[in-house]
């Protein structure tokens, strides 16, 4: 009769390695696919998500006015338009995520932030990203700007304001950089552990 292998720290070692190796595997794998912009072409049933039943509607990501009866509705897969309570599908949205919503004067398209990008329409009626990097902040200046911060793709990236006043022509927005200069300077520069998990699981690491 065999007599069992004793626990020695090498094995040890082995089945506690193999344990915590699964979770970062998935999140490797899965921050991978993230990272490929094709998989965004690939669909799952809604129903194997975590909600606890499959909504009716998506949830509200972004949400704009631009007029009388004319709100734009932008969520995890696609952006619209309502007019007169009438959704119209923006057909180049379609399947991404939106962000941020801000209008400009006298604009009867708002500039659209997506998670890697802001786009605004040509007067040829294309759709540009104008902005690149991962979006921070779309927003309303009290001139009647528009400002944007994006930036890199990690959790920390460093984003760059930049603001504009027709959604073509992008300038940086000093202002915000001498505001962050005022900040008390980095002694012990730490990250919350979320954040750098979800570093790891955008796959940063892998495609900076």
């Amino acid at each position: 009769m065999k007599s069992k292998k004793p626990w020695a720290l090498r094995r040890i070692h082995f089945w506690v390695g193999t344990i915590l190796a699964l979770p970062f595997l998935l999140m490797a794998l899965s921050g991978v696919f993230i990272s490929m912009r094709s998989v965004t072409n690939i669909k799952v049933p809604l129903s194997w998500s975590s909600a606890e039943k499959v909504p009716e509607h998506l949830p509200v990501m972004a949400y704009l006015e631009t007029g009388k009866d004319v709100v734009w509705v932008g969520n995890a897969q696609g952006l619209h338009k309502v007019s007169d309570g009438v959704a119209e599908e923006i057909a180049h949205f379609s399947g991404q995520e939106i962000m941020f919503l801000a209008a400009l004067p006298n604009k009867p398209f708002p500039l659209v932030a997506t998670k890697m990008a802001v786009w605004a329409i040509t007067p040829d009626g294309e759709w540009k990203p104008l902005v690149r990097g991962r979006v921070r902040q779309l927003a309303l200046l009290p001139d009647g700007r528009v400002l944007a911060i994006a930036g890199g793709r990690g959790e920390m990236a460093d984003g760059k304001p930049m603001a504009t006043s027709d959604g073509m022509r992008w300038e940086p927005y000093m202002p915000v950089m001498k505001a962050n200069r005022a900040l008390p300077e980095l002694e012990n520069p730490k990250i919350a552990l979320h954040q750098w998990m979800r570093e790891l699981h955008s796959g940063a690491y892998f495609f900076w």
